[in-house]
């Protein structure tokens, strides 16, 4: 296969896996970068922009990989288990450990965008998983 098609299916791969993520209301994803990580191969890395109205919410899940969010327009909330919920706005990051349950939410009134950068075993990384309710 050639590698541009093999990168272009991964991709459309990653989008879709996206569009499965636990949300409770609609907002859009756009694919920046994919890619595994060099001598780690096992390891990939991926980067996506999220464009969400202001009713987005998503259902209680977990991330297997590292997430690292950077909200570029608006505010969301965090609510990572064990942690005190946290607003982020346009123009702070937040780092989310893996395996941790957590929702976030929109809460400025004009939705928000935010890149959303996760790194973690190929194939999981950026797969919100429902978690155990406790």
């Amino acid at each position: 296969m050639y590698p541009h098609h093999a990168a272009m299916g991964a991709a459309s791969a990653l989008v879709a896996a996206l569009a499965l993520l636990p949300l409770s209301a609609a907002g859009e994803t756009t694919q920046v970068l994919k890619s595994t990580l060099q001598g780690q191969e096992d390891m990939e890395a991926n980067i996506v922009r999220f464009d969400v109205d202001e009713n987005w919410v998503t259902d209680r899940h977990i991330h297997p990989g590292h997430v690292f969010v950077y909200v570029t327009e608006g505010s969301i909330e965090v609510d990572v288990e064990g942690e005190d919920p946290r607003t982020i706005s346009a123009g702070e990051a937040f780092y989310e450990p893996p395996d941790r349950p957590m929702v976030a939410q929109t809460i400025s009134s004009d939705g928000a965008s935010f890149i959303v950068f996760q790194v973690g075993t190929q194939g999981r990384a950026h797969h919100g998983i429902p978690a155990r309710m406790s």
